[in-house]
């Protein structure tokens, strides 16, 4: 009787954590007996349609998702609500599905809402200019150009109206590269040319990919103080005092607010700090400030990356452990430098939330070393740079990041693919981290896929570098880290 006993226990034990298991591994614990199950709780999936699967299914990455055709699709405009049919949903849509997984990657959607933003034609946006334009001086005399800005491909006609104001000097400097003569104004990038610089844009986006430009304005650059960090802030590499590792410092003048351990191994170091100077683009020279891009490897279990205002990019050692291979990397770091060249720490501020500036520096430990980076930058007023930016500033470093990728021989389908390899890590589990955020990571992933769809959609990338012997070195070097 007693063994008997136990052996309904150890059945009940083993039922119990395999549908631990399996709730956290979002998949339901379907067939496990009478009382073991239990109804799957509703839950919201959000991202880009990736691609139509049949009448009753689409999918966003990997994710499949099922509907009824006389379902509920609701159609979000300016205007008002209303309903849609499922026909309408096609490739490119932002959806937002409300329902139960019934299964790996299986989403059964009771019903679905659409992002009308995404469905209109008309495209309106603006940019700092990363690379000098190809052809500056055509598109300043009203000739038929092409102009690559924001991640897009701009095709500009005798009808696009064109405020491109810049001075005659500065248009030469572009073409020729070399640095304009005479006095410039004080807004004038350092380098002298047309990067840097701020554009804004409207247009229709064709079936090739390309943006068809009705409206181009040439803007200034931003200001010197979109570089500097809040507060008088100063990142600094330096020696722990007691134990002399290498660390780096952030300092207001002699004061040192907080420090964090680089790892120590010089060669994982010098791989990540000589591929990130390998993918600075041109406006990296071209900003009012002059900007030092400085790239440090830390020990950290979380998969993720931050960029500084000033151009310090801090890689945790979890996320190089997570890439598969250069490409991914390359597009990592493509993206956070893009965020320090488009200057969103200062957009967020100064453009999307004006009275929002944190203060919170006066209760720092003085050199205390960072056991949370973003509670750290958020007692500094910049919880964004590691809890991501607003969406569209998000998009615009990844469709900056894929250009620049491509620009540099990398196959770009690398980019989504790791975007689906923190999906698979975290599951339906959310963090506050930018990268180890499942819906975060759906939503990036997904709009990448599109946006290649969309911006490339003729173009094979076979055959362009996926990674190389120095990425195996280094990840050789690291050797085991602990990833969370």
């Amino acid at each position: 009787m007693g063994r008997e006993w136990s052996n309904e226990m150890l059945k009940r034990f083993l039922a119990v954590a395999i549908a631990g298991f399996l709730l956290q591994s979002g998949i339901p614990p379907c067939g496990l007996g009478a009382g073991a199950s239990r109804p799957a709780s509703k839950v919201k999936l959000r991202g880009y349609i990736t691609a139509r699967i049949d009448a009753q299914t689409v999918a966003i990455l990997d994710d499949h998702i099922h509907f009824n055709t006389d379902g509920h699709i609701t159609l979000h405009e300016s205007g008002g609500d209303r309903t849609i049919n499922s026909g309408d949903l096609a490739p490119g849509m932002l959806i937002e599905a409300e329902g139960v997984w019934t299964g790996r990657h299986q989403f059964a959607s009771e019903k679905i809402s659409v992002d009308a933003g995404f469905l209109e034609k008309e495209i309106h946006d603006s940019a700092y200019l990363q690379e000098e334009p190809a052809e500056a001086a055509k598109i300043a005399g009203g000739e038929l150009a092409e102009l690559k800005a924001d991640g897009e491909w701009l095709l500009l006609g005798t009808r696009t109206k064109r405020e491109w104001a810049a001075p005659p000097a500065i248009v030469e400097a572009s073409v020729t590269g070399a640095p304009p003569s005479g006095p410039q104004p004080p807004d004038t990038p350092l380098a002298g040319g047309l990067a840097g610089h701020r554009l804004s844009y409207t247009g229709v986006r064709g079936p090739d990919g390309k943006i068809t430009a009705a409206r181009i304005e040439l803007g200034p650059p931003a200001p010197a103080d979109a570089y500097k960090m809040p507060h008088g802030i100063q990142v600094a590499p330096a020696k722990d005092p007691q134990t002399g590792i290498d660390i780096i410092e952030f300092r207001r003048g002699k004061k040192v607010d907080g420090r964090m351990k680089l790892f120590p191994v010089p060669e994982v170091q010098k791989y990540v700090s000589r591929l990130g100077d390998s993918l600075l683009p041109a406006g990296a020279k071209g900003t009012t400030k002059a900007l030092e891009f400085r790239f440090f490897v830390v020990e950290d279990a979380s998969i993720n990356a931050e960029a500084l205002p000033d151009g310090t990019v801090i890689v945790d050692t979890a996320l190089l452990a997570t890439v598969e291979n250069e490409a991914q990397l390359a597009f990592v770091l493509s993206h956070e430098i893009s965020h320090v060249l488009q200057a969103h720490s200062w957009r967020e501020v100064h453009e999307t939330r004006p009275q929002r500036i944190g203060l919170l520096i006066a209760g720092l430990a003085a050199g205390y070393f960072i056991g949370d980076l973003g509670i750290f930058l958020a007692d500094l007023g910049m919880a964004s740079v590691v809890n991501g930016h607003q969406r569209e500033l998000e998009n615009q470093a990844d469709r900056l990041g894929l250009q620049n990728i491509i620009e540099h021989g990398y196959d770009p389908r690398s980019a989504p693919n790791f975007m689906k390899i923190i999906v698979e890590h975290y599951g339906n589990r959310s963090t506050s981290k930018i990268w180890s955020n499942h819906d975060s990571s759906v939503l990036r992933g997904s709009f990448l896929t599109v946006q290649m769809m969309k911006q490339y959609p003729d173009r094979h990338f076979d055959g362009k570098r996926v990674s190389s012997e120095a990425f195996d070195a280094m990840r050789e070097a690291m050797g085991p880290v602990k990833v969370e």
